[in-house]
């Protein structure tokens, strides 16, 4: 398996999480950042349900509170809803996604410890029972609600818990220790119980989501690697037949539209016969490949394809080229031939070896039928090319219709 974007191969991954719930460090930053896009995510939806819980529970609070400890009440209780109804605005900022785990905790924390302290301040057996709802209430919410991970959850909670009695404490309040035990120590309890093995599982799907998302990434990449060797010459690298023959198609119903020209050069590798009879097709081979990089170099535009059209015959293909612009490529590769000064096999006169080029230029609908006269016109402009000589060109006779000249264009030594 490849690499993905984080730097790691799914190849590395555990099959298991470990009972300590944490991965190697590589794996466990990826882990973070994808359970705090998550949490934050589903946060935004549930901050409203866990504002609307607490409006309920303190209403019912509100009803049986003495009227003297009302305003201690509410002075303690009122911020555990500024803090919900922050908490739900602050995830809503898309920027401060990443910061959710320490906005959430710390007011998971803040809402436990308030929490708690109003179990001190309010003594009224009915109020007081409420209150206690109001501490099973945070601590569900922050271990199975909020989205923190079982570490944080648990941090929070006891964190906020100790910070509670503190506060208790502070204001002169008692504390009745064994219902405390029962609700907060309890639901404490449970509750890290329900958060460690959800985020177990949790942990497991991201390695099940990672080992998925990497194995679609291999298929993907090999699909686009056989496409590709299916529409690439192995030796040359250039497009192939099949390639050419849906470009051509492509290229030409997009002429048809435009009404603009288009070109094609038909090449063949003079005398390469001679060459691979007398130096072996390992050399052969090497020539085509030094050939196909210089007529690859021709193709520059968007539209533009190099073709290994078969054996030693090449091809190029230009959308949008008039015959002007077509007979200056067909020059420039025999130069560019020329220059590379690639040596010819012994026995022949020339000691480089050359091309011999045909050119054809129409406009689809106008001065041919189909592209396939086109391609036919080059290569009937080729066998001109080398009756002449070889190493020219030569421009087909009687296609381009934006000239009233019908004859072959003969090239003699590479000039027009």
């Amino acid at each position: 398996m490849g690499q993905n974007k984080q730097g790691w191969s799914a190849d590395e991954l555990p099959s298991q999480p470990s009972w300590r719930l944490v991965f190697e460090e590589k794996f466990e930053a990826s882990y973070q950042v994808d359970h705090c896009q998550r949490a934050v995510a589903a946060f935004r939806h549930s901050s409203f349900f866990i504002f609307m819980i607490y409006v309920m529970l303190s209403s019912g609070i509100y009803i049986f509170i003495p009227a003297d400890d009302v305003s201690r009440w509410f002075a303690l209780y009122g911020w555990v809803g500024l803090i919900i109804f922050g908490a739900g605005l602050l995830s809503h900022i898309h920027r401060l996604d990443s910061k959710f785990s320490l906005y959430a905790g710390l007011g998971s924390c803040a809402a436990v410890a308030l929490s708690v302290a109003v179990t001190g301040v309010v003594v009224d057996s009915a109020a007081g029972q409420l209150t206690q709802v109001a501490i099973i209430y945070a601590i569900v919410i922050i271990y199975t609600v909020v989205g923190l991970t079982f570490f944080q959850a648990t941090a929070a909670g006891w964190i906020g818990g100790a910070l509670g009695l503190v506060l208790v404490w502070s204001l002169n309040g008692t504390v009745n220790w064994d219902l405390l035990h029962r609700t907060y120590t309890g639901g404490s309890l449970l509750g890290m119980f329900i958060a460690y093995f959800a985020e177990r599982r949790d942990r497991e799907l991201f390695i099940q989501k990672a080992l998925l998302h990497d194995a679609r990434s291999r298929a993907e990449t090999y699909a686009n690697k056989v496409d590709l060797l299916s529409r690439q010459d192995a030796l040359t690298e250039l497009a192939n037949r099949r390639h050419f023959d849906d470009a051509m198609s492509q290229e030409w119903r997009r002429a048809a539209r435009s009404g603009q020209s288009m070109a094609v050069l038909m090449m063949d590798v003079d005398h390469f016969k001679h060459y691979n009879d007398t130096l072996g097709h390992v050399q052969g081979d090497g020539c085509l490949r030094a050939i196909a990089d210089i007529i690859g170099k021709q193709a520059r535009r968007p539209g533009d394809l190099a073709v290994r059209y078969g054996g030693e015959e090449f091809l190029l293909l230009f959308p949008a080229t008039d015959r002007e612009m077509a007979c200056r490529h067909a020059e420039k590769l025999i130069q560019a031939i020329r220059h590379a000064e690639i040596p010819q096999a012994p026995g022949l006169a020339r000691e480089h070896v050359s091309i011999s080029i045909g050119v054809a230029v129409t406009i689809p609908g106008i001065g041919m039928v189909n592209s396939e006269e086109l391609v036919c016109a080059a290569d009937d402009a080729l066998y001109e090319a080398k009756n002449a000589g070889r190493d020219g060109w030569r421009f087909a006779a009687g296609i381009d219709p934006a000239s009233s000249h019908h004859d072959a264009i003969p090239n003699q030594k590479g000039t027009v």
